[in-house]
């Protein structure tokens, strides 16, 4: 059983992986978007097939919240595993629908665990921090995609420049709490959580 400090400290890591990892996809080329939304696909797809084993164990859920999860869960997963999408007004309807897959799990999940105590609390939770990750990737896959024109280059120009401005927030507040020795957790939480809504809100 992890304690709150090694919680802490996991999702700190978390935190950091994923601004680095939003920061590189943010700086991405057209073609380079198109190849890692593909990658991301085949990702959220193996995720999808453990949270699929993971269900299976999870002795807490009703049958009825299981077999809602899991019905969203099947329709998500028919989606990333649609072939390679060969245009952009494919790409495009490809995301609104994958977007619309995680957003609709991502909500099952949250009423799910906003209900459930105990173990499968902790598994919600985690499978939740993980859709809140992809799903940031697939909005911005769209961003980018929607703004990929030559004519709207300028207006991606200024978009970037403010989502890097966000990221770079992000990672100042998680540097400072790497370095305190004692984090007031939940206060932090709590102020993570809104710089996380300001960066999403940028979108």
């Amino acid at each position: 059983m992890e304690t709150l400090l090694e919680k802490g400290e996991k999702k700190l890591k978390e935190w950091k992986h994923q601004v680095e990892e939003l920061n590189k996809q943010l700086h991405f080329g057209i073609t380079e978007t198109k190849e890692e939304f593909e990658e991301q696909k085949k990702g959220l797809g193996r995720w999808l097939d453990s949270l699929g084993d993971q269900l299976e164990d999870t002795k807490h859920l009703s049958r009825e919240k299981h077999l809602s999860i899991k019905s969203s869960l099947e329709e998500l997963r028919v989606q990333v595993a649609l072939g390679k999408a060969e245009t952009e007004e494919h790409s495009k309807k490809q995301l609104r629908n994958i977007t619309l897959g995680l957003h609709n799990l991502k909500q099952k999940l949250s009423n799910t665990y906003n209900s459930t105590k105990d173990s499968a609390y902790d598994i919600t939770e985690e499978m939740s921090n993980q859709l809140e990750d992809f799903h940031l990737r697939f909005d911005l896959f769209r961003l980018r995609l929607h703004l990929g024109k030559a004519e709207a280059e300028e207006e991606w120009d200024e978009k970037k420049k403010e989502l890097s401005h966000k990221l770079a927030v992000i990672k100042a507040k998680l540097n400072r709490a790497e370095k305190e020795t004692e984090i007031k957790w939940d206060g932090f939480s709590s102020e993570m959580g809104t710089a996380w809504q300001h960066f999403k809100k940028a979108f």
